[in-house]
């Protein structure tokens, strides 16, 4: 089966492959396939799958590696490390002589490109591609081809109707840089600068700026020096605001607003007027503002038409600039500071009066309230919105700027927040529809505004409205909806500064039964609450006592003599009615008469039903308009004036008793929060005052509950009380619905159940257990959470049980439903072993998730040093231990220290199979050395009697391999051995070293060793030994020893083995073997070649579904569940770098190598016996010139001598071709006899370790399915909640 990515199907289906010689010298760059699919070249206009078809797309993306080593500067050339040398740029050829630049984790293209590119390198892998010699290609994945002009080409989603699928061109038109309509083929008009002040259009404009600064830095100085003098003292100045001879009255400023928003007129009468001191500070701002736009006309033409062209500004919006500009630069230092201190007496008058005021209830302003406390809820955080919002005029450093926070505030409080709190949504019906708000009018906006002035502390109010009012000069601000607003903020001032007292009063009333409440005083409480206790008559409930009382400016009456004094004002209970909530029908009347009733009075009315009216927000575009106006707003009564002039006495004990602080505490709230159990008591035993259904619904701003307020306290006292009186009080699915109340932060009481867990077995499944707040966890995450906790095993596991049983499937625990925001899942959080095993043994885990950052368990468990929790997780079959996180590196790699990385590899260690020894040996880590070389953690293991096992660790490089095979070599020649290691270097790329050939490496080298102590010679050779007991090793000592026991062995061959005489025997034995070698070879190499297939399928396969996810997640008409579902699918997919399949192949590949090394050994034998047959050659020729001498040569005494030194000669040869003949005898003795014993045993060995690596096989692929089929039902179980649903 062709790969999937088009240019690796490309680039081995094409000549080049011949081409790279040694493989291992060539790095291949491939773009992913989601780019070469989805992206094109935009000067030919051709598909990049297309292109990868091209023998020059594929050679220029074939990096070659001269030597297969770091090029020069790496590190390993010129004495530097790897770390100092990172960051320097290393240049290579490509295959067809073009240059690339590879720098950090990125490449760039160089000489012989037409286009600069740039790419990043993704990650490493060893490609295996579909041939017979089993080729390993090094892959570095590229998040770009490096040839041509990049366009991605995003897919089109499906759509539904036509509107989505117009705007979505539009986008992917944008996004591609082509127009919104392809056949025009027209590109995209230049943007346009976003100029948001005039600083900003001085600095895009520096022409501009160098014309405009001089006569600007002169203007303003001019100013401030026409301001610089001193201001005149006075003796005593009348308060323009407060005078009530000077001023109209506060009706008639209401009354005025309510006639501009009905149409009769659309300028805005205003009560302050300037001082003197205040009309220079005005005229010379104006000057000023005025000469800066003069100036500004005065500049260059031609940069004015620039600024046109390439902005969107207008001539009004560069004067509204420029006044404001001018009016910062003067704010601080001149204009604003002397404007508050001319205003400085009603300022101070003020803000003592609002201080004073701050207790104050939202419900005792006259703001008409519907729905109970959960309207009461919604106003209150409307009005928080506004008063947020009006803090920042602390800090506004120009009238513009504190008018634009004026008109926002006024917005955010009379719009409707289109949002449900969390709160309404579990306490409101699913069929009841949310209650419409009511309609503002002038009455409703300034008592809101009011709210908003008194709780935002902003000091020089005064001066402010008068900043505001008439240092504007631009903008129109006496009308419209600058000018209404300015009206409004001018009538709550009027009032805080007139009429207060009562507003006064009434907070201080609050004041003391807050403190009382906090205080634990029942005394204080009770006097307030039930004034009766302390007064003759036998009435109940106290009648707006505060109108009796003076003014006083005494903030330290005694709560006892306060209740006394209310208790001389006081009606029956049965003449006063009340309904569920006070606050629904307030008056204003207390306050201040914002409604005259008209003259002469209406008829009256018959009472009719409760009328619900819709809220009419202040639109900018028609609060000038008459058509802003409604019936609300017309001269007449209001339908919520009609509704609340019946009602009075809000200030009673039933409006007292529900009263609220700034952060949303009611009474009830304050002595839960200070944990006072009597006082919680006593308040709970007033039903008049705190019924079973206000009870229900108080919750404070944050939209805490009393009972989650009590739990997070953790008194227990008050908690009990508290779940006594909801338990009396209300029926199990209240309790049930109550307990699932979530806060601003969206937990409920459950979420804080580790403050007092003794409440987990009260409750027990009326917990929403898998109830999620804003982070994503729920009450089991929290608990779990809680690792200091003293009784932390304990109540988890009763949280476990509970959450287990409440799932009502009676199947194990879905930890999926328990996972955060982050991904984090409960074995990513929790820190206790007992526990850790419990989620992995009994419950639906995945102990590969991984969180936001690719974190797994065992990761965060290495990464803070929790041995134990690592230790449990990773004797769970399922566990990956080759998962990286972004950083590339694994769950070893991010240990706390060398301690708890060294305890790690101890794991690796005795997770392997023992050899019949007993001991353990093996590879368990390999890591970069600076050096730009590789270092294997080689650790051995022996048991001891008393059940312990001794570890031995050493450390050890490529070359200490090559060395021991070269020392055996020389000692055994006869054993097989192999010595073919064939491994490529990590570092062919500096920057970015190949983690998978690391890892490729070590376990080649593991399985190496692993041979050698299982060789039938080899297994007891000291050398062996002492390559893993050992730390360090000379070398040159032990070549010297090698050497000399290759020498005593030749020495001693003739002693120990007998000559062989006949070589047939052997011949036959030789081909025999090597007939039986061959066919298993045979076998071998096509067992591994159709593993690696099935692998490579298997990543295509993984590949193509992420492909196929990243598709449907654009289907927007998909349910979320759905996708969800889909992704959980695609995640059972995923390709791991240690797959059951990955270990098959190096186990072959293992049996492979040492059946090649036999094939070498018995290359030895026909050797020797070719080496025997000369010698005997020898021996013969000699013999036979000795005889042709004694045939041929006379009988002369002449020739005598010669004869005999020919003789002796032909004799010498022949012995020492006969000591030749028996040494070769002798050592093929000894090899007959080393390569059948060692055959035999490699035969055995091959068998059990053959058995041993198809039962792992199979084990590791069931657990591999297993683990599949849970997250399929994972899959699964998403879809079916939504038909749940």
């Amino acid at each position: 089966m062709p790969p999937l990515n088009p240019f690796l199907r490309a680039f081995f289906r094409s000549a080049l492959p011949s081409q790279c010689t040694p493989i291992s010298h060539h790095v291949l760059l491939v773009p992913i396939t989601d780019v070469l699919l989805n992206s094109k070249d935009r000067e030919s206009n051709s598909l990049y799958a297309d292109l990868a078809n091209t023998e020059e797309f594929l050679a220029s993306h074939v990096l070659r590696v001269p030597g297969g080593a770091p090029p020069a500067g790496s590190g390993a050339k010129d004495g530097g490390n790897v770390r100092e040398n990172k960051g320097k740029a290393k240049q290579y050829s490509t295959a067809n002589g073009r240059t690339v630049v590879v720098k950090d984790a990125f490449v760039y293209s160089n000489k012989g490109f037409k286009t600069l590119n740039q790419a990043q390198l993704l990650q490493d892998i060893i490609y295996y591609p579909d041939v017979a010699d089993g080729q390993q290609w090094l892959v570095y994945y590229i998040s770009r081809p490096l040839m041509g002009s990049f366009q991605p080409t995003p897919v089109l989603p499906a759509v539904i109707s036509d509107e989505p699928s117009k705007e979505r061109r539009r986008l992917l038109a944008e996004a591609s840089g082509s127009s919104a309509s392809p056949e025009t083929g027209s590109s995209i008009s230049k943007r346009k600068k976003d100029i948001k002040s005039f600083g900003d259009l001085m600095t895009h404009f520096p022409m501009i700026s160098r014309q405009m600064q001089p006569g600007l830095e002169k203007i303003i100085r001019a100013c401030v020096a026409a301001n610089e003098k001193p201001l005149a003292k006075r003796p005593s100045r009348r308060s323009s605001v407060s005078s009530q001879t000077s001023t109209p009255s506060l009706s008639d400023s209401i009354t005025s607003l309510k006639s501009s928003l009905s149409g009769n007129t659309t300028v805005h009468p205003t009560s302050i007027e300037l001082e003197p001191e205040e009309e220079t500070l005005r005229t010379s701002l104006e000057n000023a503002v005025t000469a800066a736009i003069e100036l500004f006309q005065a500049v260059d033409k031609q940069q004015l038409s620039l600024l046109g062209s390439s902005t969107e500004l207008t001539g009004p919006v560069v004067e509204h600039m420029i006044e404001r500009y001018v009016t910062e630069q003067v704010h601080d230092h001149t204009v604003f500071p002397r404007v508050c201190a001319i205003r400085k007496p009603d300022d101070s008058d003020l803000e003592s009066k609002v201080r004073k005021m701050v207790d104050i209830d939202i419900a005792q302003v006259g703001i008409p309230i519907e729905d109970g406390m959960r309207g009461k809820r919604a106003l209150a955080a409307r009005l928080s919105k506004g008063v947020e919002a009006f803090k920042k005029m602390g800090v506004a450093s120009s009238p513009q700027e504190m008018l634009e926070i004026l008109l926002t505030t006024q917005k955010l409080i009379t719009e409707a927040d289109p949002s449900v709190s969390v709160v309404d949504e579990n306490q409101i019906d699913a069929s009841e529809k949310q209650s419409a708000p009511l309609t503002i009018n002038a009455d409703i906006l300034v008592s809101m505004l009011l709210i908003v002035v008194i709780r935002s502390g902003v000091r020089h109010l005064h001066s402010r409205l008068l900043y505001m009012r008439y240092f504007i000069f631009i903008d129109e601000v006496e009308s419209g909806e600058q000018g209404y607003a300015l009206a409004t903020l001018e009538a709550v001032l009027a009032h805080l500064t007139n009429a207060s007292g009562t507003l006064q009063k009434a907070s201080k009333r609050n004041r003391l039964l807050w403190q009382a409440a906090k205080a634990g005083d029942l005394q204080g409480v009770e006097a307030i609450l039930q004034p009766t206790m302390l007064a003759p008559s036998e009435v109940t409930l106290a009648e707006s006592p505060i109108e009796g009382f003076e003014e006083s400016s005494e903030d330290d009456h005694s709560v006892v003599n306060f209740a006394q004094e209310l208790g001389s004002r006081i009606e029956p209970l049965s003449e006063r009615p009340y309904g569920d909530f006070v606050a629904v029908n307030g008056s204003l009347e207390h306050v201040f008469p914002f409604e005259r009733p008209p003259t002469p009075p209406p008829e009256q009315v018959p009472a009719r039903s409760k009328k619900r009216v819709s809220m009419a927000a202040l639109p900018r575009s028609q609060s000038a308009s008459p058509s802003y106006s409604s019936r609300s707003h017309s001269r007449h009564m209001s339908t919520d004036s009609s509704m609340s002039a019946n009602i009075s006495g809000d200030l009673s004990t039933e409006r007292l008793a529900q009263t609220q602080d700034a952060d949303g505490n009611s009474v009830l709230m304050m002595a839960v929060d200070a944990g006072n159990a009597l006082v919680l008591k006593l308040l709970l035993s007033m039903p008049a005052h705190f019924r079973p259904e206000f009870v229900l619904d108080d919750v404070n701003g944050n939209g805490t509950t009393l009972l989650n307020a009590a739990v997070q306290t953790g008194t227990r006292a008050v908690t009990d009380e508290l779940i006594t009186h909801i338990e009396d009080s209300w029926s199990d699915e209240q309790v049930r619905k109550y307990l699932a109340i979530q806060d601003s932060k969206g937990r409920c009481m459950a979420h804080y159940l580790f403050t007092q867990p003794h409440l987990i077995r009260r409750f027990g499944k009326k917990l929403p257990w898998r109830l999620k707040d804003k982070n994503g966890q729920t009450p089991l995450f929290a608990l779990c959470r809680s690792y200091d906790h003293e009784q932390y095993h304990s109540m988890v596991e009763a949280a476990i049980a509970l959450s287990t049983e409440t799932q009502g499937d009676g199947e194990p625990l879905h930890l999926d439903d328990h996972v955060d925001a982050k991904g984090n899942t409960l074995l990513h959080i929790v820190n206790d072993t007992q526990i850790t095993l419990r989620l992995l043994r009994h419950c639906d885990s995945d102990v590969n998730a991984a969180n936001d950052k690719r974190f797994t368990p065992l990761m965060v468990g290495s990464k803070y040093g929790r041995i134990d929790l690592v230790r449990a997780l990773y004797g769970d079959p399922r566990v990956d231990m080759t998962l990286k996180d972004f950083r590339g590196l694994t769950a070893v790699e991010l240990a706390k220290d060398d301690d708890v990385r060294n305890r790690i590899d101890d794991l690796v260690l005795l997770s392997n199979s023992p050899g019949q020894d007993g001991r353990t040996t093996t590879l368990v880590r390999s890591y970069f050395v600076e050096d730009a070389t590789v270092r294997f953690v080689l650790k051995s293991g022996a048991p001891n009697p008393n059940g312990t096992i001794t570890v031995t660790t050493c450390r050890r490089s490529v070359s200490d391999f090559e060395n021991l095979a070269k020392w055996l070599t020389i000692e055994c020649p006869a054993s097989w051995l192999p010595t073919h290691f064939n491994l490529p270097s990590p570092f062919l790329i500096p920057s970015k070293p190949s983690r998978t050939v690391l890892r490729d490496n070590q376990i080649r080298l593991n399985n190496f060793f692993h041979n050698l102590i299982t060789h039938a010679t080899f297994s007891t050779h000291e050398l062996i030994w002492e390559f893993f007991l050992v730390p360090e090793m000379d070398p040159d000592t032990l070549s010297e020893r090698s050497k000399r026991k290759a020498e005593a062995r030749v020495d001693n061959l003739k002693s120990d083995f007998e000559p062989v005489t006949d070589t047939q025997e052997v011949e036959n034995f030789v081909g025999f073997a090597r007939d039986q070698m061959r066919g298993v070879m045979q076998a071998m190499k096509k067992v591994i070649r159709s593993t690696n297939r099935c692998r490579m399928v298997y990543n295509d396969l993984s590949e193509a579904q992420n492909l196929l996810s990243g598709r449907l997640s654009t289907l927007l008409f998909l349910p979320q569940s759905h996708l969800i579902a889909f992704e959980r699918y695609t995640k059972t997919l995923t390709a791991t770098e240690a797959p059951p399949l990955a270990a098959l192949y190096y186990n072959f590949h293992s049996l492979y190598s040492s059946g090649n090394a036999i094939n070498d050994a018995l290359d030895r034998p026909a050797y020797l016996i070719g080496s025997m047959t000369q010698s005997q050659r020898a021996i013969e020729r000699s013999m036979g010139s000795i005889s042709r001498s004694n045939r041929w040569t006379p009988n002369i005494g002449l020739f005598e001598d010669s004869k005999k030194q020919v003789a002796l000669d032909a004799w010498s040869k022949a012995a020492k071709a006969r000591g030749e003949l028996e040494s070769l005898g002798c050592e093929l003795r000894y090899t007959q006899q080393t390569v059948a014993s060692e055959l035999a045993g490699w035969q055995g060995e091959h068998v059990r370790t053959g058995r041993e690596m198809l039962q792992r096989f199979a084990k590791d692929t069931i657990v591999k399915e297993k683990a599949r089929l849970e997250g399929m039902r994972r899959a699964l179980r998403e879809i079916r909640k939504v038909k749940a649903k």
